[in-house]
């Protein structure tokens, strides 16, 4: 299960990158690992987060933005709608 949302660093990843694959190459790691990682949304090693950090260009203040932002459950939105 997914705990935090990855689709706002997935749309990064294709913007300075085109594709995961591109991504995931300069990187240094598989393909499959950042499938796993983007699916998993909370297996990075701290190293592999720092090189990703700095190859997207993210901004320091906005790292939780991108890594650490809870996956809000279905259910929990509609509680607050």
């Amino acid at each position: 299960v997914n705990m935090f949302e990855t689709e706002k660093l997935k749309a990064r990843i294709e913007e300075k990158f085109g594709t995961q694959k591109a991504f995931a190459e300069a990187l240094g790691i598989s393909e499959s690992k950042l499938c796993r990682l983007l699916i998993s949304g909370s297996d990075w090693k701290a190293s592999v987060m720092t090189k990703a950090v700095d190859l997207l260009e993210i901004p320091a203040s906005q790292v939780n933005d991108y890594f650490f932002t809870e996956r809000v459950s279905k259910v929990k939105q509609e509680e607050t709608t």
